[in-house]
């Protein structure tokens, strides 16, 4: 199956190559280019018009492993991907990204049972970014029969960009309208919006900002 989805994304891709408008081009690549068949253990929804409708073949963009069952993906049809990967394992998680939000070169990881990594709308991703909602493997205080390191879920709220390298650890909660600088670590809840994280761990270096996907210059 991946051999065919590979050849008809390049059918694709020659077909629309001879449309004159790049804009049009790329609307219909995006419609119709396909990562995957949705994997076992996840149902995956885009949401289209303001409701969820239910998908068999994955954006392309966006390469998905599943190990559990009962888990879902809810994507808004504006949301764009590239080179991005999502891993969860687990049962009855949720991920869910709003709209017009750009992902890119980022590594999603939903560790748990029942918990949530949550993307609202108009974010935007920069490169070789990881979200991990767990550790992986269990860390024990001594004594205990039970780990102390469970996992928790991410919030990521609305308009916040994610600067390259950063890393967003379980438990992290980034308000609205905030930036979180490159190569940064946020691993806990902040509650301000309009600030810039920065640091290892990461911490509020600015507040009262606000940001633009345009460059500095087109802003003059």
């Amino acid at each position: 199956m991946k051999f065919l989805l590979t050849i008809f994304n390049a059918i694709m891709r020659l077909t629309t190559a001879f449309i004159p408008s790049k804009r049009l081009r790329r609307l219909i690549r995006k419609e119709f280019l396909v990562s995957q068949l949705c994997p076992k253990g996840v149902k995956f929804y885009v949401i289209k018009n303001g409701k969820k409708v239910r998908q068999k073949f994955v954006k392309f963009g966006l390469n998905i492993e599943v190990y559990g069952s009962n888990n879902e993906i809810i994507i808004d049809e504006s949301s764009d991907f590239s080179k991005s990967e999502l891993v969860i394992r687990g049962n009855g998680n949720i991920f869910k990204i709003g709209r017009n939000t750009s992902v890119n070169n980022t590594k999603f990881r939903l560790y748990g049972n029942n918990r949530l990594i949550s993307i609202g709308d108009d974010c935007m991703f920069s490169y070789n970014i990881e979200v991990w909602s767990g550790d992986g493997h269990a860390i024990f205080s001594k004594g205990e029969k039970l780990p102390c390191n469970f996992e928790k879920d991410i919030i990521i709220g609305n308009h916040v960009w994610l600067g390259a390298y950063s890393k967003i650890l379980k438990g992290a909660v980034i308000p609205d309208n905030s930036i979180v600088g490159m190569a940064s670590l946020v691993n806990k809840k902040f509650e301000e919006g309009n600030i810039i994280l920065s640091g290892i761990p990461a911490k509020i270096v600015k507040t009262g900002i606000s940001w633009d996907r345009r460059a500095p210059e087109e802003c003059v």
